[in-house]
């Protein structure tokens, strides 16, 4: 039989797992009370200044286009309706940040500039469908996609040509596009330049070997002995990665140079009126699982782009846009593959001094002015 004084310490214990389990629900509720309440007042804030923007004589909607057997869908989004229209194609795959259909109101020195056309690509963000096929994941299928929204927009709001404005991942369709079809743009503009990922893995295997010998890292040299030579598929790309992230190669930083906020990147999603709570859901869960998961033949079709020997030659202005410290989008191959690139019509490389993959906030600024350039000078 139990001692009392044991039965009676366990009542108290139980008593207060129940009341410290009872106080952390009560935290939980209250935070997602607050943050409900702060996406609520954040979406309706959007939705007025939407609604002014239209009387203003710019424009402001959501519209859903049949592509390809799928439904994708697009924002549309500019203070001055009579301006040039401007398509972004945003990184990933999977990942409509920060150029995706969340973005509403979040760049207002773009549109003012352009009418910006921000587009949820295949299996991503509010253009994403349980009912996919796997198969469908492919380059040539996102070229194809890409181009149908094209033709949309120069049909739908009479633009004879758009520009064109790939981000990452973007940027590899971005470069098919513009050399398949260029009589469709103005120019093209290209923001952490994909160019040779298996090329880029190799310099950045000797990057990452030499940083690590002079920190005496032995951990991080051990996993590139393991790792061996490249190409790196699969999960070797994940680990690779991790450490070009570890050692600053994605996210800059140093004693003057904050790095960038993730959550400042990804933010529109939770306060667009667009994003519904499965949108949500389906841009950080379903839409990276299906991307980068479960389409092998898409993240290897990425892994061996190669366009210093696919594609050398494009028929519209090209502007390169390209942080000094991105190893994932390699700096110095991106500037040698700009240098062997034929582009008649003016082609132009701009550094971010402050900045690897991700663009940091010093830098932010470069490529809005660089995009207001464009816009004016070639039209």
């Amino acid at each position: 039989m139990e001692p009392i004084g044991e039965s009676k310490k366990k009542g108290v214990l139980i008593k207060l797992m129940k009341k410290g389990l009872f106080s952390s629900l009560v935290i939980i509720l209250m935070l997602i009370i607050d943050l409900s309440g702060y996406r609520f007042f954040a979406q309706e804030n959007i939705k007025n200044e939407s609604t002014t923007q239209i009387k203003n004589g710019g424009i402001s909607e959501l519209t859903e286009i049949p592509v390809n057997g799928d439904k994708q869908f697009i924002l549309v989004d500019g203070k001055d309706k009579t301006k040039p229209f401007c398509l972004f194609l945003h990184g990933g795959p999977g990942s409509p940040f920060p150029y995706g259909v969340s973005a509403r109101s979040l760049f207002p020195e773009i549109t003012e500039s352009c009418v910006a056309v921000y587009y949820d690509q295949r299996g991503s963000g509010k253009s994403f469908n349980k009912e996919l096929d796997v198969k469908t994941m492919n380059l040539e299928q996102f070229t194809m996609d890409a181009n149908v929204i094209v033709d949309y927009i120069r049909d739908h709001y009479q633009q004879d040509k758009i520009y064109l404005i790939g981000q990452s991942f973007g940027t590899v369709t971005g470069t098919r596009l513009v050399t398949q079809y260029p009589e469709k743009f103005h120019a093209y503009i290209g923001i952490s330049q994909v160019t040779s990922i298996v090329k880029g893995q190799e310099i950045g295997y000797t990057w990452l070997k030499n940083e690590a010998t002079e920190k005496d890292d032995e951990k991080t040299l051990q996993t590139l002995q393991n790792l061996g030579e490249g190409p790196y598929l699969g999960e070797a790309e994940d680990i690779f990665s991790g450490l070009i992230n570890q050692y600053k190669g994605m996210n800059y930083f140093d004693e003057t140079v904050e790095n960038v906020n993730l959550f400042t990147l990804v933010k529109g999603a939770f306060t667009s009126p667009d994003y519904s709570l499965s949108n949500i859901y389906n841009t950080f869960i379903t839409g990276p699982r299906l991307s980068l998961i479960e389409s092998e033949g898409l993240k290897e079709e990425i892994i061996f782009t190669d366009f210093f020997n696919t594609i050398k030659k494009v028929d519209v202005p090209v502007y390169f846009i390209q942080g000094r410290y991105d190893k994932q989008t390699n700096y110095d191959l991106a500037k040698q593959y700009y240098e062997l690139l034929d582009a008649p019509n003016g082609k132009e490389f701009i550094t971010l001094e402050n900045s690897a993959h991700y663009p940091n906030n010093l830098d932010s600024e470069i490529i809005i002015r660089t995009i207001q350039e464009v816009v004016v000078k070639i039209n």
